[in-house]
């Protein structure tokens, strides 16, 4: 059990000295010190959740409900053309990918089988040639 913890404190600790997990802490910074992304995205929280408490009301009213969701749909717009925020969205789903890969290596190590979205689990045959699970 032992070497099993200490295995995962490597795995753990080889994650953070990546490149790729760097390169998403630094994006996070950034975005975090440029102002006006972080406005752009405080402006878009507030406008989620004030449409989450909007549905959340006993007396709903769907016209202030409308004008709150296309508000909502402003700032989501601004949010998404903001160039540091575009950076960090695309550095967390590099992290994301790596993180996955990680996940379909030890599942095909423990299992012998990867996750095909499309087809659920499959067995792997050994034969790599044919297979994109674990490239």
């Amino acid at each position: 059990m032992r070497d099993v913890m200490n295995k995962a404190q490597e795995l753990a600790e080889a994650i953070l000295n990546s490149e790729t997990y760097k390169e998403m802490k630094k994006s996070e910074a950034e975005m975090r010190r440029d102002s006006e992304a972080a406005a752009t995205l405080g402006d878009m929280i507030e406008k989620r959740n004030r449409v989450e408490n909007i549905l959340a009301s006993a007396d709903m009213d769907p016209n202030v409900l409308a004008e709150a969701s296309r508000e909502m749909e402003e700032a989501e717009k601004r949010m998404n053309e903001n160039p540091k925020i575009i950076e960090l969205k695309e550095k967390r789903k590099d992290f994301q990918t790596m993180m996955d890969n990680v996940n379909r290596i030890l599942r095909l190590v423990i299992t012998g089988e990867i996750e095909d979205e499309s087809r659920g689990s499959v067995a792997c045959g050994g034969d790599c040639s044919a297979c994109n699970g674990c490239q």
